[in-house]
């Protein structure tokens, strides 16, 4: 059978800044696609040929779409990528009816963190922490915005389009200066926090990831730390051990648990892909952290476990066959 053609769309972000990755031998590069689901390399499949193509932030732009059978959009984050998810837009519009698109601009651009708080309330067994968008210029400003909003310390503190807590601080009463931040008018998130530490003061956070409306699990870090990334491993003795036993167990005592809140969050989102960063506790309420498509999930690591490489194969095939079966 011969493959089909599936076109992947990344994009420049707005500040038309990239970081360069790797310089080959004929003077190409490759560049790291911050704000991009990151999806296409990983892909190899027998069912369709990827073909990629990068938005830049010019308003015309020469487009290809011959014998092109489907479209993947994995431009993800609309705080830095504005001017790109309006050209994928714009494309889909130009296409709509005629080959399937994943990941509509338009959903994408649902996914900032203040819309998140918005969009998903309501939700039985689900808590997204109040979160509001501010453009301070002072410290006094992000003290007036906390009171107007009627925020509790501790409050978290960051930059909108910054991921892995670059730019994350946890507010505990106003003394705070945040001489760190550039308080320039540019657009920061201030979020309600939550302690979801377990009775032993352990902090868990999962990387779940929606495929076509399927759950599954990437992974599940605990911490002694609130603000979890991919090194809080090392601080808890036997991490990999009850990790794996998350893992193990998921399908069989959290999915069922947790499935009628994340079909409630696939029909709000719109989105073919995306991923959960949460806390799930003992009675199946889960607290979200982020919902977004930028998400780490299926790139290369050879620091994953066994049991995490076959997660991550699961999500890798569930792609495959979602984009496989409408071409």
């Amino acid at each position: 059978m011969q493959k089909k053609n599936v076109l992947f769309i990344n994009g420049i972000p707005d500040n038309k800044t990239v970081e360069l990755n790797t310089m080959r031998k004929n003077g190409t590069f490759i560049w790291d696609s911050a704000g991009s689901a990151n999806i296409s390399p990983f892909l190899q499949n027998e069912l369709f040929r990827r073909h990629v193509i990068t938005f830049d932030t010019n308003p015309e732009q020469d487009i290809e779409l011959n014998n092109i059978h489907a479209v993947f959009n994995e431009i993800s984050d609309p705080d830095t990528h504005r001017i790109t998810l309006g050209k994928a837009e714009n494309f889909h519009k130009s296409i709509a009816g005629k080959v399937p698109f994943y990941n509509t601009a338009t959903n994408i651009m649902k996914t900032t963190r203040d819309n998140i708080y918005q969009l998903l309330q309501d939700i039985d067994k689900l808590h997204v922490p109040k979160t509001v968008r501010i453009q301070p210029r002072s410290s006094s400003d992000i003290y007036d915005a906390i009171e107007k909003e009627n925020f509790d310390f501790p409050i978290i503190f960051r930059q909108a389009g910054d991921h892995g807590g670059i730019s994350t601080l946890r507010i505990d009463n106003n003394s705070e200066q945040f001489y760190a931040f550039p308080l320039d008018g540019r657009d920061y998130y201030l979020t309600q926090f939550v302690d979801y530490a377990n009775k032993d003061g352990i902090y868990t956070k999962y990387r779940l990831i929606i495929v076509d409306g399927e759950v599954f699990i990437r992974h599940a870090i605990f911490s002694n730390e609130w603000a979890i990334h991919g090194d809080s491993r090392k601080s808890i003795k036997n991490h990999k051990r009850f990790e794996d036993d998350i893992l193990k167990s998921f399908d069989r005592k959290i999915k069922p648990k947790i499935r009628s809140a994340i079909n409630e969050i696939y029909n709000k989102m719109g989105l073919d892909y995306f991923g959960i960063d949460c806390h799930i506790d003992e009675q199946f309420n889960i607290v979200v952290f982020e919902i977004n498509s930028s998400m780490n999930v299926i790139s290369d690591d050879s620091d994953n476990t066994r049991l995490q490489k076959i997660k991550i194969k699961f999500i890798k095939n569930a792609l495959v066959k979602m984009i496989g079966t409408h071409i």
